[in-house]
């Protein structure tokens, strides 16, 4: 698949592992110039998304103009609503919508002035319809969706797409943390019979970044293999 512009830059966050680390690489291929971020140490940038100082280095470590942003950085904790401390609940917060919102802000403005480009924002299913102990999580994926459909409006004109993919059920170390009964149960909701792997949102991430994707913008593209449907 053709990229979206010769010689564009794409930064990923939550690049390092999973969803993002495929991402980055597809991204590559199609002939972007690629930052991941992310707190592991195989990121082209170290640090937390949730500082812009980081944002800031991300774009400074790219040689040519930013046509792609994949806010991919998640984390899951606490659980019931009452057992859920407020630090988790931040965290959560911070890391799955905040960290969205400081690198669109930093990013999108030097994409216009490149001439546009292509926000993807990764969310989850868990924003559609939560499991019991997800609150902070399901409420950040949920907002990110929001986010994403404020962006399109916010950024349209200036020739950036902005949309938003919701896995479900993904082979990554954060679904690791899912009991083996649930997980279980979630792939016999779905209509495949499967779970994920992170090339089937990867692949989807990268339409989403493709001329193809042109007039799609402040959607949120479910891929979960039929579990919603």
């Amino acid at each position: 698949m053709r990229p979206e512009s010769a010689r564009r830059g794409a930064i990923v966050t939550g690049g390092a592992s999973g969803i993002g680390a495929v991402t980055a690489a597809l991204l590559r291929d199609a002939g972007y110039e690629v930052v991941t971020v992310d707190l592991l140490a195989a990121a082209d940038v170290k640090g937390d998304v949730r500082e812009p100082g980081t944002a800031k280095r991300a774009l400074e470590a790219l040689t040519t103009p930013p046509g792609v942003l994949v806010n991919c950085a998640g984390i899951t904790k606490g659980g019931l609503v009452e057992k859920t401390s407020l630090e988790d609940w931040n965290l959560v917060v911070g890391v799955d919508l905040t960290g969205a919102f400081v690198f669109t802000q930093a990013v999108a403005p030097a994409m216009a002035l490149a001439g546009g480009g292509r926000i993807v924002n990764v969310a989850s299913t868990l924003a559609l319809r939560a499991r019991r102990g997800t609150s902070a999580y399901a409420a950040a994926k949920a907002g990110l969706i929001g986010f994403t459909r404020a962006c399109a409006r916010d950024y349209g004109r200036s020739g950036i797409n902005v949309n938003a993919v919701a896995p479900g059920l993904v082979e990554t170390k954060l679904s690791e943390q899912i009991p083996a009964e649930t997980r279980a149960r979630l792939i016999e909701e779905t209509a495949l019979g499967r779970s994920a792997k992170p090339e089937d949102v990867a692949e989807v991430i990268l339409f989403l970044c493709s001329p193809a994707s042109r007039h799609i913008t402040g959607e949120c593209i479910r891929v979960d293999g039929g579990q919603l449907a």
